[in-house]
């Protein structure tokens, strides 16, 4: 059963290397996206064209949908006006290698600045679209959970035991200065909210207007708190794929005249991303 497991992870990362192939010597832009993201999107697309956007409210926004778009639209502002072709997969693990081997131009979901400096032999890495200072997150934990749900302050969370990954960078340094009861190490966001939603793990960071439904549990977040990650997030471009320098200079000319025109604070802050800035809560770690 390991054997065929290896084997069929192999074909599908095989095929996936030869369909990005194909679009490095093309006309076109690859974008590889998750399942659950992608849906998402076309959800908040809703027929509509992705350069046209300019209202990203709706059930479906959220960060990484947002970036999607935004990712598109400074494309083109940037005079990098190609078609988009989305391959929806289970790319977590896979985008990495597929970006070091220029297979794929660049990353949709944006990186942690500390994570993409340790790639930088064959990444570039854009401007920020969330700078430093800006990325706040919510105490998620179970309903059930009445000590997480009554915590107000610094002092009460580091009576508790949270849960994040070493392989987050931004994260994971934020978890450790919290001086928690307990931090936990989980490679898996998945795992991660079941093991909060079983209480076996007190709490997680994770952005506001998150749907946890998708994983079948229905955390929430602890109201009045929040916790600043100090690092800023920026889309990644291989440095070994034909067009990548031009669609670096294409990506951060389209990032600067958002930014100008108020669209990359606008986007965010109508997926909620910026709940506890706008709502007056308490940083915590501050």
């Amino acid at each position: 059963m390991k054997d065929m497991r290896t084997a069929c992870t192999l074909f599908i990362l095989l095929c996936t290397f030869t369909s990005a192939a194909r679009s490095a010597e093309s006309d076109e832009i690859l974008l590889t996206t998750q399942h659950d993201v992608y849906e998402d999107y076309l959800c908040l697309l809703a027929g509509r064209n992705p350069l046209d956007i300019d209202d990203f409210t709706g059930e479906c926004s959220r960060r990484d949908v947002v970036e999607i778009i935004l990712l598109q639209q400074a494309l083109v502002l940037g005079g990098l006006n190609l078609p988009v072709r989305f391959e929806p997969g289970n790319f977590s693990l896979r985008n990495r290698r597929l970006l070091q081997k220029g297979y794929l131009l660049v990353s949709v979901d944006t990186f942690w600045l500390t994570e993409a400096q340790q790639y930088e032999h064959y990444l570039y890495i854009s401007e920020p679209m969330i700078r430093r200072g800006e990325y706040t997150a919510g105490v998620y934990t179970s309903p059930s959970n009445k000590k997480v749900l009554s915590s107000r302050s610094l002092h009460d969370v580091q009576q508790l035991s949270g849960v994040t990954s070493q392989h987050w960078t931004a994260d994971w340094y934020t978890m450790q200065q919290l001086h928690l009861k307990k931090l936990v190490d989980e490679p898996s966001w998945v795992s991660q909210v079941k093991l909060v939603n079983q209480q076996f793990v007190d709490f997680m960071l994770a952005p506001f207007h998150v749907d946890f439904a998708k994983n079948g549990v229905d955390l929430v977040v602890v109201p009045k708190i929040a916790v600043k990650l100090d690092d800023s997030r920026h889309y990644v471009v291989s440095k070994n794929h034909p067009m990548g320098k031009a669609a670096l200079k294409a990506i951060n000319i389209g990032i600067a005249k958002m930014r100008q025109t108020g669209r990359i604070h606008k986007a965010y802050a109508d997926a909620g991303f910026f709940y506890a800035q706008e709502h007056g809560w308490k940083i915590i770690n501050e």
